[in-house]
């Protein structure tokens, strides 16, 4: 029988716009995906696998455990691989969630959180945020004892504010055993501060800490649809129980395990989105804007005169062939999101954003 009332209350998920009406060739920096794509390596065993897609890829991802578990120096038993971060978030909530079960996602929040929870019957808990930054004192009160899971993505999509280290310490130890605190670091690579912990230390210490992670960003393999988790043995091995027999392709999972482990083009690639990220910052706090101390590889903006201001300067950006994200589906209507590009796509921007408002002064 169809869950017709679960499903009648889940809104579908809408990603960032890829195209303008007859316009061939458009900047798009509404999905953070890397402006760069996938390495000359990866691209060159990506093309030469894809002459050789009739056979089924290795079930277990073996060799892309392996590539993961030597970069961040962890149990290849403690990695769990997926067609996506998103199919395990998925998955966790197949495995935890049952009706009436309450799940604490903090406002404003990445959208999948809350569809894949009230898919199995859940009932969402919002925690506040303090000028969106996720209040972890907030959380702890919301707790009851039907709370299962708790998604916190750090830093959090769509604003790109992170949690510090002291904070996100002290708020695991307070956690109760039996519910699952899922972290989800999808922009991690960006973030090399002391303040700033994914979750991937927590792991060993705590049966209960999952971090999700993603070649979607940085990696340029967004298209390829990969992911992976850190977790405790039992969580993976449930985990490896539900999932599809071959739930991650061939060519992804080569692809994925050459570029985890090329250091230097990820340093440069960090390096780019560091300049660029404070660079557009520093321009755009030039103009009647509130910027937001974005640390992932996209800056969140205020407009501050609202909607009508953040609708007028979308169809323009739109008109210089610039595709941003308006954040509608996030409830905030008078914010936007925007990718950091290339460096030539970042000129245009900031060029685009100060003919805007030069001519609305």
């Amino acid at each position: 029988m169809i869950k017709s009332k679960i499903i009648k209350n889940i809104k579908n998920y809408q990603g960032g716009k890829s195209e303008i009406l007859g316009m061939k060739s458009v900047i798009k920096l509404s999905s953070n995906e890397s402006p760069f794509g996938p390495s000359k390596k990866v691209l060159k065993k990506i093309k030469e696998l894809s002459l050789n897609t009739n056979r089924y890829p290795e079930s277990n991802s073996i060799d892309l455990k392996k590539s993961i578990s030597k970069r961040h120096n962890i149990a290849i038993t403690n990695i769990f691989c997926a067609n996506g971060s998103d199919e395990i978030l998925g998955l966790i909530c197949q495995l935890y969630l049952n009706k009436g079960d309450e799940v604490i996602i903090p406002k404003n929040s990445f959208l999948m959180y809350e569809i894949y929870s009230k898919i199995n019957g859940a009932k969402i808990i919002n925690s506040q945020t303090n000028d969106f930054a996720v209040n972890t004192d907030n959380i702890l009160k919301k707790i009851t004892k039907k709370t299962k899971i708790i998604f916190i993505a750090n830093p959090n999509n769509p604003t790109g504010l992170s949690i510090p280290k002291s904070n996100l310490d002290n708020f695991i130890k307070k956690i109760p055993i039996r519910i699952l605190v899922v972290l989800d670091g999808a922009y991690a690579e960006y973030l090399g501060n002391k303040n700033y912990e994914s979750g991937m230390s927590y792991v060993s210490n705590y049966k209960n800490v999952l971090v999700t992670r993603t070649f979607s960003k940085i990696y340029g393999l967004a298209s390829l649809r990969l992911g992976w988790c850190y977790a405790n043995e039992k969580i993976i091995r449930l985990l490896d129980k539900i999932r599809g027999p071959f739930n991650v392709n061939k060519i992804a999972q080569a692809a994925g395990s050459i570029a985890i482990l090329e250091k230097s083009i990820e340093k440069k690639l960090i390096s780019h989105n560091t300049i660029w990220l404070n660079k557009i910052k520093d321009e755009l706090k030039k103009l009647p804007l509130v910027i937001y101390d974005s640390e992932a590889n996209f800056l969140f903006i205020k407009l501050k005169k609202g909607i009508k201001e953040k609708e007028n300067l979308n169809k323009y950006l739109l008109n210089k062939s610039i595709i941003i994200r308006t954040l509608d589906n996030y409830n905030i209507h008078d914010c936007i999101r925007i990718t950091v590009g290339t460096a030539k796509e970042n000129l245009v921007l900031i060029k685009s954003f100060k003919s805007f408002y030069s001519n609305e002064k």
